[in-house]
This record gives C-alpha cells, sequence and structure tokens, in this order.
C-alpha cells in the first residue's frame, strides 16, 4: 500500500501551478478520530493575486475537538513555503507534511498558537483517485486514504493529546476553482468505534451553491484494505433534517466572526444517507453534535465569504455489500461548504 501511494500522492503546485496559476488551490488534509478527541490538521496552498501577479498563499490549519472545538489557522508568506526535489515534502514556515516509506509524517509548531505536535500516519487502507470533477467554473481532483493509523502527540494551547494507534482519514485535494463560485459540498468520513470492526465509509455530495440540486454524489465502502463498493449518483439518496441548536464553538479566523454571523444557515442536525446497486444496500445515519467554521473570502462577490462547517457527530452504517453484512456505529467528521 505504501507504494502505491508513493506514486500517487506528491505535492502538485510546482507542476500544476506553473502551467497556469490562476484559481489553483491544493490541501493536505488529516482527520483523527480518537477515542478522546477529534483533531483535523490541513496544509494547504491558494492562488492570490498582490500587485498584478500570481502568488502561493500558504497556510496551516489546526483544530481539535474535546468538548468544543477550538484551534487555528495561521497564514504564511511565499518565502515560507518549500517543496522537497521529491515532491513529497511541503514545508510551511516550520510545521511540515511528507510522504514517507510508511504513510506520512506531520510535524506542527505554531508558536503564536500555542500549538506543536507530530503525528504518523500509517495506512490501513489503499488509496482512491478521483480526477477533473466539476466545482463551478473550474475542476478539481483528489485522493483520499480511508483509513489510517495515526501515532504521536499534539498541543493546541494547554491541551495535549496522545496519540496511539487511533483510527484516521486523509484526502488531498489540487484544482483550479474560485471559492464563491456556483458549487456547495459535503464530505464525510466514518470511522467505527470498535478498532477491530473492518468497515469504512467516506461520503461525497457535490452541489450547487444553494445547495438545492447536486451534481454527483458517492458513497465509498472499504472493507479490511480493499475498497468493497462504489455507489454513485442516482444509486444514492441523501435527506438532512433540521438545523443544530446551537452555534459554531469557534470561527476561523476570529476575525471573520463579525462578516459571517447571522448569514450561515449552520449544519444539519442529522443526515440520513441511502445507496443501492443491485444486492448491494447501506444506510448511513449521521447526527452532528458540534462544529467549527472555517470562513474564506469569495473570491466572485465582494460581498459573500465561502464557509466551511468542520463537524463532529455519531453514526450508525447498516446494509450489506457482496453479501457480506455492515453494522457499525463510530465517529463522523462531516464537511459542510456554502458558498
Amino acid at each position: 500500500m505504501t507504494a502505491v501511494l508513493a506514486r500517487s500522492d506528491f505535492v502538485r503546485a510546482p507542476m500544476l501551478a506553473a502551467a497556469d496559476p490562476r484559481g489553483f488551490k491544493e490541501w493536505h488534509h488529516f482527520v483523527v478520530h480518537g477515542r478522546d478527541a477529534h483533531i483535523l490538521i490541513n496544509f494547504s496552498l491558494n492562488t492570490e493575486i498582490v500587485h498584478g501577479r500570481t502568488q502561493l498563499a500558504p497556510r496551516v490549519i489546526v483544530i481539535a475537538h474535546d468538548r468544543r472545538w477550538t484551534g487555528a489557522i495561521e497564514r504564511f508568506g511565499t518565502e515560507d513555503l518549500s517543496v522537497s526535489p521529491d515532491f513529497g515534502g511541503l514545508t510551511i514556515g516550520d510545521s511540515r507534511m511528507s510522504v514517507t516509506p510508511d504513510g506520512y509524517r506531520v510535524q506542527l509548531d505554531l508558536p503564536r498558537h500555542g500549538i506543536r505536535g507530530e503525528v504518523d500516519f500509517t495506512p490501513v487502507s489503499r488509496p482512491f483517485v478521483v480526477n477533473n470533477q466539476p466545482v463551478g467554473a473550474g475542476r478539481m481532483s483528489w485522493l483520499f486514504v480511508p483509513r489510517l493509523r495515526a501515532d504521536g502527540w499534539l498541543r493546541i494551547g494547554g491541551a495535549e493529546y496522545r496519540l496511539e494507534r487511533e483510527l484516521a482519514y486523509h484526502d488531498h485535494n489540487w484544482g483550479r476553482f474560485w471559492w464563491g463560485d456556483d458549487f456547495g459540498w459535503t464530505w464525510g468520513t466514518v470511522l467505527p468505534t470498535e478498532r477491530t470492526d473492518p468497515w469504512s465509509l467516506v461520503y461525497l455530495q457535490m452541489t450547487d451553491r444553494s445547495r438545492l440540486r447536486f451534481h454527483s454524489q458517492a458513497v465509498y465502502l472499504w472493507h479490511h484494505d480493499e475498497p468493497a463498493a462504489m455507489l454513485l449518483r442516482s444509486a444514492v439518496t441523501t435527506h438532512t433534517h433540521g438545523t443544530l441548536a446551537h452555534d459554531a464553538d469557534c470561527t476561523l479566523p476570529p476575525a471573520m466572526r463579525l462578516v459571517v454571523d447571522g448569514q450561515v444557515p449552520g449544519v444539519p442536525e442529522r443526515v440520513e444517507i441511502t445507496a443501492r446497486r443491485g444486492a448491494d444496500a447501506v444506510h448511513a445515519e449521521f447526527r452532528a453534535s458540534s462544529y467549527a467554521r472555517l470562513v474564506h473570502p469569495s473570491e466572485v462577490h465582494l460581498d459573500r465569504s465561502t464557509v466551511l462547517c468542520e463537524t463532529s457527530g455519531t453514526a450508525r452504517v447498516t446494509g450489506t455489500i457482496a453479501g457480506r453484512p455492515l453494522d457499525f456505529t463510530g465517529a463522523g467528521v462531516f464537511e459542510f461548504l456554502h458558498g
């Protein structure tokens, strides 16, 4: 699996952005489904036009959910960004993400926010790649690893988390599109509470900005390290119920709270996903408990913002895939993008 990963997962920015950097974006996203906390780590690159020149704006995002979400976004200058010659390592400031012979290593050092840590992510399932999907007027590709093992430690402010054989999820996204264009999405990962349970689930729905019409949707299921089912488009039905009663735990960057409060509808209280193809059938229900908002100014409209709601909760998954029953409860992290 690590050989497949080394051939598939590498930093795209130096090659793709050199051809046409306008609208280019790339991020490496890790979610730890810990027994005591959820942890989200993101290394992102976003092109910006400054004084008529296009440049990459690197950011590091680290948030953790114990009783509530807390964390930080820190932006760096282009001079603080470097990519290793083999495209397997990305350094932003004093933080680094690298593809190793065993998986991924993430080293975090954000002293302004009291954040430090080192986490090794070892793949338990094979990666999967989706290329050139429409996102508004642009296109995006992604690679995801549904299940990894996380080992290491992380300190955020006064809280310290020790990670030992925790379950985790990783995705790597890249392409050219514009925040605020006519798109939205829901992206979710569900991993079982019982570590020996062999199933993993990833869910995706791409919509228009109003979230009234979907362009694509998919349920991906893994059994142990192999993909077991990929249920797409009309095979998937999604229903959302209610709105979570309380506000976001935090808004990052904090100053953007003044801009978006009262303008974002929040997150669903419950998401029901049903997928069926032939004899294969799965039903998943995600119940949200709390969320953090990550806000980026629209690149299309001066009076709008793009808001990503990182939402933690519990999930129940049942069904039958290739004659094998699945029935597990677990932790879910869903991302709802409002454009």
